[in-house]
């Protein structure tokens, strides 16, 4: 947890700097804090997945740039939940089960007003940092579905993913409602020891698994 503590303090100290710069008359650099649900998974032809409801929370900053043009950066804690069906090993039973993770994610998006303050588009990149891919201790010997792996063999995903994100915004200079829509670039999978998957089973080749996320949410600025 001690990285996110960091990104945090850094997220805290450029907020600090930009807040004391000088702008124009008609421009504003506003702190807004953000939360939201999101729906999606990791998208993979590994196996079959299931989009699931999560949430994301934290602090945004919303700056004028040059004319119509805007930036805007923060930092999010988050969750993704992927549902995948797994086999109990004794009765065989089939079942689907939620694989977690959570982390922070630090955004630099750059934006065009559409209607002033009112409607804008945004899009960037997205530094993510997360956890292991975790399921409840009492799945963690149950076997992927077609497969001869456990659940637990699919815990060490990427920790380090660059994401793509395309957003709009409407609303008031004080809230705005948003959705969001973020892909990963990186591949999530690419961190699995595929040597050790392809020795409980060689039908396993090629890991590859990206993040599909669509967000909804509002900010408040102060």
């Amino acid at each position: 947890m001690k990285i996110y503590s960091y990104l945090f303090l850094l997220f805290l100290l450029l907020t600090s700097i930009n807040i004391n710069a000088q702008y124009k008359r008609d421009s504003y650099n506003r702190l807004g804090i953000q939360a939201g649900v999101t729906y999606g998974s990791l998208n993979t032809k590994n196996f079959a997945t299931t989009d699931k409801v999560s949430y994301m929370a934290g602090l945004t900053t919303r700056a004028n740039f040059y004319n119509n043009l805007i930036i805007i950066y923060g930092v999010n804690f988050f969750e993704f939940n992927t549902g995948m069906s797994v086999i109990e090993p004794a009765s065989s039973k089939l079942e689907e089960i939620d694989f977690k993770a959570s982390g922070v994610q630090l955004n630099l998006f750059l934006g065009q007003k559409l209607l002033g303050e009112h409607l804008s588009i945004e899009g960037g990149p997205i530094l993510q940092i997360n956890s292991k891919l975790k399921t409840e201790d009492q799945y963690q010997d149950h076997l992927m579905q077609g497969y001869n792996i456990q659940a637990s063999d699919l815990e060490d995903i990427t920790k380090v993913n660059l994401n793509f994100a395309a957003m709009i915004s409407a609303g008031f200079r004080d809230v705005k409602f948003w959705l969001q829509y973020q892909y990963g670039i990186t591949n999530s999978f690419g961190n699995l020891d595929e040597e050790i998957i392809k020795n409980k089973d060689s039908r396993i080749t090629d890991l590859n698994a990206h993040l599909g996320l669509a967000a909804a949410g509002v900010v408040f600025y102060f």
